[in-house]
């Protein structure tokens, strides 16, 4: 299966729907958060699909499947690596 439709037909486990009556809204506040983190760095999240969009600062984008490709992403197209344990920019 190429990565495309694996985008839309797995579940990571960090993914888990919050409800299920609205079960992107889990996946929706964790590229939220992790935007917050990631803004120092110029990166960009979205939801796309089952995953993520992570846009770079020079506009290269990624399309991820799970949080841990997330953080992944964010290292390789930010200007500088976020650190997700430290205080969120406000």
């Amino acid at each position: 299966m190429c990565g495309l439709c694996g985008i839309f037909t797995e579940m990571h486990w960090t993914a888990a729907p919050v409800s299920t009556a609205r079960p992107g809204l889990g996946r929706t506040q964790l590229a939220a958060a992790a935007a917050e983190i990631a803004a120092e760095s110029g990166v960009r999240i979205a939801v796309w699909g089952q995953g993520f969009r992570v846009i770079g600062p020079t506009g290269r984008t990624e399309i991820v499947a799970d949080l841990a490709a997330l953080w992944r992403a964010i290292d390789r197209l930010g200007r500088a690596q976020p650190d997700p344990l430290g205080e969120p920019r406000r």
